[in-house]
């Protein structure tokens, strides 16, 4: 697959090179020496400020939160990421993948005192970051916004988009809010080959740091769009030669019964969980398929069926 352009947005105060990056301040441009007059500051997080260590010693006893927690905590909410150009990328298979994958990306990775895992501190060292330890009473004062297994990355925010014209697959997003649904269905596009995920409208933010965990990580690894129009990119998708294909218990054939012409180019629209696709988005579909199911069970959990059809259309792709 033709890579895409990689979109990228970050805030200017966290915007240096892992070059320019000191030993105790992994946020911002290098500390002085001690023979170089220091400013004072209150922030680790960019130049002439208190360095990250230093900081986080010093206050770890004090009532008062540290600059430092309070911009990890805008981490949990989306405007904050915005506003920061951040993400929260949480737990060992998820800082395995990052590292792996998108070590680019890394501003920081942070563990326990206690952190024990050397194969995955050796992985992190082999990629060429840095780990930094926090004291018991720091991940403390992180673990309501982040999850267990004492280590986190913070990470820049950035994602490929599509290539409509390489394309085989494509999954569209109708209004799926529950995190743990949408990182289950970014699994599913690495596991079976799918180019790419239309995030429509309505659609939990792919950087909640939920999503990021159900994902293990991999969300990065399939191009997405986010905060689409959906009808509107229908348009698109048809002159690049998709079939757009909708789900229903009630449709008449299976994906594999699709013509070898439907079938070459599909992007598959996947509703929210509870009520389903908008009515309005999937009366455009171009074809309609259900997954054939005894018992009468009239509907699968949004990942799972996403899965099955995924596996189905990676089967004729051969």
């Amino acid at each position: 697959m033709q890579k895409a352009t990689i979109k990228t947005t970050y805030n200017k105060s966290f915007g240096h090179s892992r070059d320019e990056l000191d030993d105790d301040n992994p946020w911002g441009k290098k500390v002085v020496k001690k023979e170089e007059k220091s400013e004072k500051g209150d922030s680790p997080w960019g130049s002439k400020k208190k360095d990250f260590a230093a900081t986080a010693k010093h206050e770890k006893h004090e009532e008062k939160d540290p600059p430092w927690l309070k911009t990890i905590a805008l981490l949990a909410t989306e405007k904050g990421r915005e506003k920061e150009g951040l993400f929260l990328a949480e737990g060992m298979r998820v800082v395995a993948e990052i590292a792996e994958y998108h070590k680019d990306l890394v501003h920081g990775i942070y563990v326990d005192e206690t952190f024990d895992n050397e194969d995955l501190r050796k992985k992190i060292k082999e990629a060429g970051l840095r780990i930094h330890a926090l004291t018991p009473y720091q991940m403390k004062q992180v673990s309501a916004v982040v999850s267990g297994q004492g280590i986190f990355a913070v990470c820049r925010l950035a994602n490929e988009k599509p290539n409509y014209d390489t394309a085989h697959a494509i999954t569209l997003v109708d209004a799926v809010q529950d995190p743990g649904n949408l990182g289950s269905l970014f699994r599913n596009a690495v596991g079976f080959g799918i180019d790419g995920i239309i995030l429509g409208r309505g659609t939990v933010d792919p950087f909640n740091p939920k999503v990021v965990r159900g994902s293990s990580g991999c969300f990065l690894r399939t191009p997405f769009e986010t905060g689409i129009d959906l009808q509107e990119r229908f348009s698109l998708l048809r002159q690049k030669g998709f079939c757009i294909v909708a789900t229903s218990p009630h449709a008449k054939k299976s994906i594999t019964e699709l013509s070898p012409r439907q079938s070459k180019k599909i992007a598959l629209l996947i509703g929210n969980e509870g009520s389903g696709t908008n009515r309005q988005v999937s009366e455009l579909a171009d074809e309609w398929v259900k997954i054939p199911m005894e018992n009468s069970l009239e509907s699968l959990n949004v990942a799972v069926a996403h899965g099955i059809l995924s596996y189905q259309i990676a089967q004729m792709r051969g």
